[in-house]
């Protein structure tokens, strides 16, 4: 059987506006991340597509005529409970026996809490649903755009604060007492943002204030988010998008230097140590970023967009003598988002190796769920693909209503991976943030015999895969449901990594690590 598709989370771009349709895969349409997702080459690249889903334009401008009445918090998680039981495979595989029971407990108690709850504030709700399934593919998210009299309303209500970076900086670095490791002065594209303690004092609540205009009708000063530490490293968030909806996130932080959402990341460029300066790029912290070091290539991926493919495939090229030269490749894929695997394609040659290992991951038949969703969109596809591969997925789904059908029944081998022959060391820097598509990665790695993995275990998220985006149906556009149409294989969850990550060769725990580059050029270069 074919290698099952790399699928990653969302799609960078859905942090913007819901999209009209969502392709998660080499066609080049945007996760959350946009998010962003995994998959192969060949006909298995077309389930990404199956996964795509209308949810019409954005909401800008609406018409009280005809508005549909908005809907309660209940028939919210009503909507949600249905299109998880409709559309999510893991459902069918994984909420049996006494974990079926301990989901029904868990509807009863947030349908009793939120009966009367106003639909505006239902996130909480709707995200410990999903939360409860402990699968990074499955999610709800808020709409980046709203309607025209609500951003009116917002726009009037954003805080004001009075903060400069030179101010920020200096308060900082006279500072006695150590500052939490979200304070500071942050980057997302042209944007620059300064993290400092809520004017409430709180020792656990912090905003982020705009440090110059970076889109109409915001000013330097604006507060864009609010924040409160649930934990060591991670923090409630209350983010004001740039179309002024309000958008309710977890943000967690990543090799001191990423501030990572769902979706969305931001850099850090005060203050930083002197071993994490100059690992980002330092205008959008999604980019990859290739360094010549003395002994060793460094590949920063925080991500993978697939934005920046052709650019990678770029950096790589240009860094190909050295790489021969230093004998030394890391690769750090710390608190990587997920995206599309092929975005790293340039570095396969790289870490595959003539001889392989076997590993526990290498298995079976990857299997689709089928749906209505699923079947319209297989539908739309067939019209415009007469593969064999297409038509035969279709048929399948269609004879098949509600349940787990084969993804490809053809016996085609998958293509041998490329090989570069060299004597280079391959080292891949993991942590619990590496997640989806970097995990397809990861897995390259632990199959070479000229690659090791070192740290953490990763985020476990590669069991169910190619995520879909739909509307919750409540007719309102304020909430959509991500969640994965495929499997690995239909050994899940019994085969599955999800919880328990992907443990590396080497174990490390980077936070008692001053400069871990360095630690992996002193353990991992040649001696000369």
């Amino acid at each position: 059987m074919p290698q099952t598709p790399n699928t990653s989370v969302m799609t960078h771009r859905i942090a913007h506006a819901f999209p009209k349709a969502i392709h998660l895969g080499a066609s080049a349409a945007t996760r959350p991340r946009g998010v962003s997702d995994i998959w192969t080459l060949s006909v298995i690249m077309l389930v990404v597509t199956i996964a795509a889903a209308s949810l019409g334009s954005p909401v800008r401008a609406q018409s009280t005529v005809g508005t549909p009445p908005t809907p309660t918090c209940r028939q919210t998680v009503d909507s949600l409970d249905s299109r998880i039981r409709q559309n999510y495979a893991g459902f069918l595989l994984e909420v049996l026996g006494a974990r079926r029971s301990a989901y029904e407990s868990l509807l009863r108690r947030v349908r009793k809490d939120e009966d009367r709850r106003a639909f505006e504030v239902c996130f909480p709700a709707l995200d410990k649903i999903t939360t409860w399934f402990d699968d990074p593919h499955l999610f709800v998210f808020q709409s980046a755009t709203t309607d025209s009299a609500d951003a009116e309303h917002r726009r009037a209500s954003v805080q004001r604060l009075t903060v400069s970076e030179s101010g920020v900086r200096t308060e900082l670095a006279s500072r006695r007492k150590r500052p939490d490791p979200i304070e500071g002065i942050w980057y997302d594209g042209a944007t620059r943002l300064a993290v400092v303690p809520a004017p409430s004092g709180s020792p656990h609540e912090f905003v982020a204030v705009l440090l110059a205009s970076d889109t109409i009708g915001w000013q330097a000063g604006d507060v864009r988010a609010h924040m409160r530490r649930t934990r060591d490293g991670e923090y409630a968030t209350t983010l004001i998008t740039r179309a002024f909806a309000e958008q309710q996130l977890t943000a967690r932080l990543h090799r001191r230097v990423l501030l990572r959402f769902s979706p969305g990341m931001w850099g850090k460029a005060f203050p930083v140590v002197a071993a994490d300066s100059g690992t980002l790029d330092s205008v959008d912290a999604h980019r990859p970023r290739v360094v010549v070091r003395p002994r060793s290539v460094l590949v920063s991926i925080p991500s993978h967009d697939p934005r920046f493919a052709t650019l990678l495939d770029q950096q790589i090229r240009a860094a190909a003598d050295a790489i021969r030269a230093r004998k030394l490749l890391i690769v750090d894929l710390r608190g990587n988002e997920g995206g599309a695997s092929f975005t790293t394609r340039a570095l396969d040659p790289y870490v595959n190796s003539a001889d392989t290992r076997v590993t526990p991951y290498d298995s079976g038949v990857p299997v689709a769920m089928s749906s209505p969703a699923q079947m319209n969109a297989a539908r739309r596809m067939a019209g415009n693909d007469t593969s064999a591969f297409v038509r035969g997925l279709l048929s399948r789904m269609q004879v098949n209503p509600g349940k787990l059908v084969v993804l490809d029944t053809s016996q085609a081998a998958s293509a041998r991976a490329p090989v570069l022959p060299g004597d280079w060391h391959v080292v891949v820097m993991v942590d619990r943030g590496t997640v989806s598509a970097a995990e397809v990665l990861v897995l390259r790695a632990l199959r070479s015999t000229r690659a090791t993995v070192v740290g953490d275990r990763t985020a476990g998220a590669l069991d169910y895969q190619s995520v879909q985006i739909i509307s919750l149906g409540t007719g309102n556009r304020r909430w959509a449901l991500g969640y994965p149409t495929i499997t690995a294989h239909a050994d899940l969850p019994r085969r599955g990594m999800r919880g328990k990550g992907i443990p590396p060769t080497v174990r490390v725990n980077w936070d008692e690590i001053a400069d871990p580059i360095a630690a992996m050029e002193r353990r991992f270069a040649p001696t000369r």
